[in-house]
């Protein structure tokens, strides 16, 4: 029997239908993406499920004892409670009680705190206690920490403990990746990979999405079309949907089809990716390589050669070092930035990515090395933020300041047309922004940013709610655009598409640039970890030599089981390196998971040696 059935299930704003005769139905083991261009009810659709809201008609229907938890887009509002508060939350009014208990506690109210005692006794509630402590250290939370204190990604793992510590039946979560790093990303992926309920989920992250879903809910203009596949068949299954829609719509009025047509003919050339455009990425590639090979070597330039250099730079850094209140977030960095380059930036929250884009664009000042900057330098900078977006203002006033046309490239342009570009219709456009999703207002911002006369670009995480076809546009644009380009993102896809070189925050302020995106960077990462090795002295077994002091009973247990850990222990490390050598296996979720279990493993190596050695 299904968990959850939606049977004929209407919804409409306004008027404007968002689920039109919706019929579902959602088993035990599915693991579903939801996906939808913004704007769509992807969001209204999960409250449904979750019984937030109710629909205008049809019938919802959700097998008896099923526990649903839901995680919402956005974040929660400041507050001075307790993580572990706010994570009890998730278990009712058990959670209330044991909140209420360990608060006695800590005031010394032990009298009351003892009432409780028994009452949590005759519920056998302890267990609950056990869980959200369980949770609170598998997110590696500090139960005592403050929620206003925690950043976005911080947030975002709090919340995710929240649903989970009731061990739901099924789990609806909408986006639940936005504001983590790459590392939190990969954690969250395994997590969910390995929950044994039910799975709802919202993300436009197309590899975390790829690594976890078995079936893809497509939500289309308040249809709901189902595939019992994985993401990836589903693109091309799409594919053929849209297709047949396409010739179905040619054979209506041309002039009542015409808006549809346009819109779905825009998301199919963007299905598959542009051959000429994948060429050029892999020329700006090969450009750094080169690049990073003359650097390396001794040559003499002529005048002409430096002039040639000087117009075409945009940075230039020189071992530059930054670190605020002790913490050292840039460490003796060098780099140079030529006119068209396009560069992501990764890193973990708090690794000092904005700090060193704000030390670029001359707002920080390093404490030593220098910065050579472009006096030419044009700059449009996309930072996430929404403040500068008056609800009140018409989208197309927002985008052109009030003029009918723009200037786009040198040529002039109708402010409907060039919002087209970014699949706004016209009555959209002339909508007043309090009318859009998060995701339609990030892709407005968008539309602007890219307006400007600009020859230098920086995005700080563009990708957040922003639907599939619009990061497939955005990527068209940005391989498309001339002009220097500076990208901090945490989604995997979007940098394997964009970015020509990649630079990595490891912490510390250690920061290294490596050729290509993501997938590259880890490849080129496993390389220079095998040359290590490589060059390591290998650490000699010594012959056995009579002992001057005999060993007890315990140590001649150890010796005697060690040559069977190492024997192992290379074998596993030689199983991983097998699969390491493949590049394939970088485009998979688990190679991240590979790599930390090879440098435990070698770890675990060299002191199985060390103590073997010593008690011989």
């Amino acid at each position: 029997m299904p968990l959850i059935t939606l049977d004929n299930i209407y919804l409409r704003f306004s008027e404007k239908p968002i689920l039109d005769g919706i019929n579902a139905t959602i088993h035990k083991g599915d693991k579903i993406a939801l996906i939808g261009r913004n704007g769509e009810g992807k969001s209204t659709f999960m409250r449904v499920i979750a019984g937030v809201i109710s629909a205008d008609d049809g019938k919802l229907k959700v097998k008896k004892n099923t526990k649903i938890s839901y995680l919402e887009q956005a974040l929660p509002q400041d507050n001075d409670k307790k993580l572990f508060d706010i994570v009890a939350e998730g278990l009712g009014e058990i959670g209330d009680l044991i909140t209420h208990y360990q608060t006695l506690i800590s005031n010394g109210e032990m009298d009351k705190a003892g009432d409780l005692q028994t009452q949590i006794d005759h519920l056998d509630a302890w267990q609950y206690l056990h869980k959200i402590e369980a949770i609170l250290n598998r997110f590696r939370l500090n139960p005592d920490a403050i929620l206003s204190t925690l950043s976005g990604g911080w947030r975002r793992r709090v919340m995710l403990a929240r649903a989970l510590v009731q061990d739901p039946n099924v789990l609806l979560l909408d986006e639940p990746t936005n504001h983590m790093d790459i590392t939190a990303i990969l954690d969250l992926e395994k997590m969910l990979k390995d929950f044994h309920g039910t799975l709802v989920l919202i993300s436009h992250d197309r590899s975390f999405i790829q690594g976890i879903v078995n079936k893809v809910f497509d939500l289309d203009r308040g249809k709901l079309s189902v595939f019992d596949c994985g993401y990836k068949d589903y693109v091309k299954r799409k594919d053929d949907q849209l297709h047949a829609e396409e010739m179905a719509n040619a054979r209506f009025d041309k002039k009542l089809a015409q808006e549809e047509v346009w819109i779905r003919q825009g998301i199919k050339a963007r299905r598959t990716r542009n051959e000429g455009r994948v060429r050029t990425l892999k020329t700006m590639r090969d450009s750094f390589i080169n690049r990073r090979k003359k650097q390396g070597s001794v040559k003499i330039h002529s005048v002409d050669e430096d002039e040639k250099r000087v117009s075409k730079l945009v940075f230039e850094v020189k071992k530059i070092s930054y670190q605020i209140a002790g913490i050292q977030l840039v460490k003796d960095f060098s780099m140079l930035v030529l006119k068209g380059e396009k560069i992501g930036i990764i890193g973990g929250n708090g690794s000092g990515k904005s700090t060193f884009i704000k030390l670029l664009l001359d707002e920080l000042q390093p404490n030593s090395g220098s910065i050579r900057r472009s006096k030419t330098i044009k700059l449009a900078y996309f930072d996430q933020m929404r403040e500068n977006l008056d609800p009140n203002m018409k989208a197309m006033d927002f985008v052109s300041g009030g003029r009918e046309r723009i200037d786009i490239g040198g040529k002039s342009k109708h402010i409907i047309g060039y919002l087209r570009q970014f699949l706004f219709t016209g009555k959209q456009a002339m909508a007043p922004i309090r009318m859009f999703s998060g995701g339609e207002k990030n892709r407005l911002m968008l539309a602007k940013i890219l307006s400007q006369p600009a020859n230098l670009l920086v995005l700080d995480e563009p990708t957040n709610d922003l639907d599939v076809e619009t990061l497939e546009l955005l990527e068209e644009m940005l391989v498309d655009y001339t002009g220097t380009l500076i990208l901090i993102s945490h989604d995997r896809t979007f940098l394997n598409n964009v970015v020509g070189s990649t630079i990595v925050m490891d912490g510390d302020g250690m920061i290294n640039q490596y050729a290509g995106g993501y997938d590259d960077y880890l490849i080129q990462k496993q390389d220079a970890t095998k040359q290590q090795q490589k060059s390591k002295p290998k650490v000699q077994v010594k012959n056995k030599t009579t002992n001057h002091k005999k060993l007890s009973y315990k140590q001649q247990q150890e010796l005697k089981q060690l040559p069977n850990k190492i024997e192992k222990t290379e074998i596993e490390i030689g199983e991983i390196q097998l699969q390491l050598s493949d590049p394939e296996f970088f485009q998979q979720p688990e190679s991240q998971d590979a790599l930390i279990r090879l440098a435990r493993l070698e770890a675990d190596l060299e002191r199985y040696y060390e103590k073997w050695s010593k008690l011989e």
